[in-house]
């Protein structure tokens, strides 16, 4: 971003470069992007000037899966499976108004810069929605400086894989479902038309906000759909952002329905590519896991929400031996109850080691990191991003080397994903603007935002009475 202040990290105690360490070292940002990194001697005169003292610099965390309608929800969803799950966060976000899609989105910036993670894609909303909720999500990452992704989630059939099977519906869910479904689909062309308005309006916002077309999940979506999100990915140069066999029910369907995988339909018709990320891929098979690498599609695994919900276990070592590109999310918070990355980083290292006798194929500390940053900037699009390096773009975290976890410091790469939990954040930069410091939020109003969200959620759920009876219906059957 062109007439920047430019900044000088003096004298930064270690840098985690994303190809290594070194430190100490100065750091020079001019105009969004890192100039140089090492010994600088002579930095522009109005150069902003941080202490690097006792701080260790690393790459901004991407979470490349997040759902901000999502983000008032938190301790809603304990012991609820799948099914039961998604209907009841339609009772706490559909029929929302702007303000509180403001508020929702602003006040998860706000916890994800205050832990280090400078960029998100937001699979964004889920129910039907117009061009003002675009518009307004966006004007929230822009508000709040975050670079984003703003994954329209769209789908033109049924959600089968939340719903009984027909011969087990009862007349309580067909008529709570006439009234109150807030999943019922629109016409393809209706969604295809939003999807291209919004890249029109908003696509490349302050420089650093996306607008991707994003099918719900592939099984809920028609193969013109599929193929349309291709299409268009391919003429405005945006990624395909999904949801991917998070739950077996979901795999089992697609096998039913195409008599292949979820993937292997998808390949045959031609709607599949290296623009895909998909999140989740729990369930994914061997064939599948093929076929991302042959596309080099991006996994973004989510391993709290699953656990927490139970709907599976990423085969992350078997997808990484198979040269897929991996990420990380946080999804939303009702299955999650926080965006810390850092949480997700650790999991993503130790959840199948338990099962894996070998250990030459457990998740190292740099795959860990490198799916935590580049992983999900590749998700974004962004190839100069996740690294530090001279020319990369400068979205970094400094880190207070003086907090307990990290003394004595001995490995710090070890010591970011094991033992960092967001708590030691002191400064986050994003596209060469300081958006905390000192632990504080600069672009974001802390108190009055926390303020403003505190009772949305009784709010929505109080008139959402309609979707509340299609969840208790649903409940009724689990």
């Amino acid at each position: 971003m062109p007439g920047l202040q430019p900044i000088l990290i003096k004298q930064a105690e270690c840098v985690l470069t994303g190809e290594g360490q070194i430190g100490p070292a100065d750091i020079l940002i001019e105009n969004g992007l890192i100039s140089a990194i090492g010994e600088v001697k002579e930095p522009p005169r109005n150069a902003i000037v941080v202490s690097g003292r006792s701080r260790l610099v690393a790459p901004g965390l991407v979470n490349a899966h997040w759902h901000s309608p999502m983000q008032l929800s938190h301790g809603t969803s304990d012991r609820m499976n799948h099914k039961v799950f998604m209907w009841e966060n339609q009772v706490d976000t559909a029929n929302r108004s702007q303000e509180e899609i403001y508020v929702s989105a602003t006040i998860g910036c706000l916890q994800m810069l205050k832990t280090g993670t400078t960029s998100t894609i937001d699979h964004f909303p889920e129910q039907g929605f117009g061009i003002e909720d675009v518009e307004t999500v966006v004007r929230a990452f822009s508000d709040c400086g975050m670079r984003a992704v703003v994954a329209l989630r769209i789908f033109d059939g049924e959600y089968s894989d939340i719903l009984p099977p027909p011969e087990r519906m009862t007349d309580a869910l067909r008529e709570a479902l006439n009234t109150g479904n807030s999943l019922a689909p629109r016409p393809m062309q209706e969604s295809l038309d939003l999807v291209r308005e919004a890249i029109a309006r908003c696509d490349g916002a302050a420089g650093r906000i996306r607008i991707f077309p994003a099918p719900s999940n592939p099984m809920r979506c028609s193969d013109a759909l599929l193929v349309a999100c291709q299409q268009i990915a391919d003429t405005h140069d945006t990624g395909v952002h999904c949801h991917l066999l998070e739950t077996r029910t979901q795999a089992q369907l697609a096998q039913a329905l195409y008599g292949k995988t979820m993937l292997e339909h998808m390949d045959a018709i031609g709607a599949y590519s290296g623009r895909w990320s998909n999140a989740h891929c729990n369930w994914v098979s061997d064939s599948d896991i093929a076929i991302m690498a042959k596309h080099q599609a991006i996994a973004v695994f989510n391993p709290e929400s699953n656990l927490k919900i139970g709907s599976g276990v990423p085969p992350i070592p078997r997808l990484l031996a198979a040269g897929v590109p991996c990420a990380l999310g946080a999804d939303g918070v009702s299955t999650n109850d926080n965006l810390i990355m850092h949480d997700a980083m650790q999991l993503a290292a130790i959840l199948h080691r338990p099962s894996e006798p070998d250990r030459k194929r457990w998740v190292t500390a740099d795959q860990t990191l490198a799916m935590g940053t580049t992983g999900g900037a590749r998700a974004m699009l962004e190839p100069n991003l996740g690294l530090l390096k001279p020319g990369a773009k400068a979205d970094l975290v400094l880190y207070d080397l003086d907090e307990s976890w990290w003394t004595p410091l001995n490995d710090p790469l070890q010591q970011l994903i094991f033992g960092e939990r967001g708590g030691s954040v002191r400064t986050v930069i994003v596209d060469g603007c300081i958006l905390v410091d000192g632990g504080k939020a600069l672009t974001i109003d802390e108190p009055a935002i926390i303020a403003a969200a505190r009772d949305i959620l009784k709010s929505v759920q109080k008139r959402n009475t309609g979707v509340r009876a299609v969840a208790d219906a649903v409940a009724a059957l689990e």
